[in-house]
């Protein structure tokens, strides 16, 4: 009630000349405010609430019940009916408001605290998890929680940040043109991070190339960045915008050579000591080996010792669904379920038949489609099945997209193909055909719910 996500409590204490000020707006009277929040769930006495308005909601019809549960001022669209006892900063797009008053709370962390953005078209949350553990060998951080990336959630994370925060972490998302501006001129990185560019939110940007726009503005005036992998249109264009530290592995991505390089016999990415002693990370797949380059650089930047980074990654914990491994009876499943888009499905595709080849296990695909790919999308999953049929699989299991896109593959795959509508459909047939020894690979975008085959199995 009252917002599109959470209102984050927590956070420093406001005065309404500070938030007046922040606004640009007169301060309505002398108050204290102990939170900020958009949620009238989470209202504590002195809160100040920020009525935000989405395409499905509108959180001035809230303030009455804003105020019953605490608050005591709220920020309001000018000409807002009053509420007895409810001190009003008027302004004209509460949005932008909330942007500004995380502004305001981000200048006020000392000169040369570490404040990192991150962006990317896969890995952001892995990478964010990795550099807010590497930081952490030094400092007091505090980052992003769940996946608070857009326009509300970026402002939330920066007021719900504590006094004693000494480096602050972002994540920051996009699926319009414009957004990682608007984001970047919040947060005022002093590392900005972009994991990969590649096919993600095409729908909403275009084209790759639109796609590349938008993640390279968060470079803009950001003192320094590190870089994953990308186009090689990528890298002149970063260089012309800021100083650029490269964080991509050496060769080419779908060089299997490097998993047996960097990996161990589980799939699990190596990291060296400056003793030469390697460290192996809780993470699985090349790509995690990239995520962690990415945050190793960060902490150097922010002077963080090598070896103390590396041992705070050696403890990290990824959310789940981001090649979760577990056995299922005789099974082993990596749970890659949590999101999808064309290289993150060719590096999760190439982890998974690395490690059946060296566990000597059937491999089975298990893919669904790949959202907002736009136009692009028909020739994307295209490209993809041929990519996975030509890894020779045991069995490729599809839903959605990916179920037509394997259709022309079909005489080739004989009856190593199982297509259904969805997940729960496809549940069924997959377990009837599975023999019980195989390495199963979920993957698919988040909305597809792929891990529904699970309950199945």
């Amino acid at each position: 009630m009252g917002g599109v996500v959470d209102g984050l409590m927590g956070g420093r204490a406001w005065t309404s000349d500070e938030v007046a000020a922040a606004l640009g707006v007169p301060a309505p009277k002398k108050l204290k405010f102990g939170s900020i929040s958009t949620d009238t769930r989470h209202l504590t006495p002195g809160t100040l609430f920020i009525a935000l308005k989405g395409e499905n909601f509108d959180a001035h019809t809230f303030l009455a019940k804003a105020k019953e549960q605490g608050a005591t001022a709220a920020i309001v669209r000018r000409g807002t009916p009053r509420i007895a006892g409810l001190a009003f900063f008027e302004v004209d797009d509460t949005l932008e408001a909330l942007g500004l008053l995380a502004r305001a709370r981000r200048r006020l962390f000392p000169d040369g605290t570490p404040v990192v953005a991150i962006t990317g078209s896969s890995g952001k949350t892995s990478t964010k998890e990795m550099i807010r553990a590497a930081l952490g060998a030094r400092f007091r951080v505090h980052a992003t929680s769940r996946n608070l990336n857009n326009r509300v959630g970026v402002p939330l994370t920066i007021l719900s940040a504590p006094d004693e925060t000494e480096a602050l972490v972002v994540e920051a998302g996009a699926s319009v043109p414009g957004e990682i501006a608007k984001l970047r001129d919040i947060i005022e990185p002093t590392i900005a991070v972009i994991t990969n560019i590649g096919y993600a939110h095409v729908e909403g940007f275009g084209s790759l190339e639109g796609v590349m726009a938008e993640k390279l503005s968060l470079l803009d005036r950001a003192p320094v960045a590190i870089l994953g992998s990308g186009p090689d249109a990528m890298w002149p264009e970063a260089r012309r915008r800021t100083q650029v530290i490269p964080a991509a592995l050496p060769g080419k991505s779908t060089d299997d050579t490097l998993l047996d390089r960097y990996l161990d016999k589980d799939g699990h990415p190596r990291l060296a000591l400056d003793s030469g002693e390697k460290i192996t990370l809780p993470a699985l797949g090349i790509h995690q080996l990239e995520n962690a380059q990415i945050a190793l650089a960060v902490a150097q930047r922010a002077g963080v010792d090598h070896d103390a980074a590396v041992r705070a990654l050696a403890g990290l914990q990824l959310p789940e669904g981001r090649g979760d491994v577990r056995e299922v009876g005789g099974l082993l499943v990596i749970d890659d379920s949590y999101n999808a888009n064309p290289a993150s499905m060719r590096r999760a595709v190439q982890t998974a038949s690395w490690l059946a080849a060296r566990q000597r296990r059937p491999l089975v695909v298990v893919v669904g489609t790949m959202l907002e790919l736009g136009a692009e999308s028909a020739r994307l999953h295209a490209e993809a099945a041929r990519e996975i049929a030509g890894r020779k699989p045991a069995l490729v299991a599809a839903v959605g997209t990916f179920a037509r896109a394997f259709e022309p593959l079909r005489q080739e795959l004989g009856g190593r193909l199982i297509t259904a509508a969805d997940a729960n459909a496809l549940g069924p047939k997959l377990k009837s055909a599975l023999g019980g020894n195989e390495l199963l690979l979920l993957k698919a975008s988040r909305g597809v719910a792929l891990e529904q085959v699970l309950r199945h199995i």
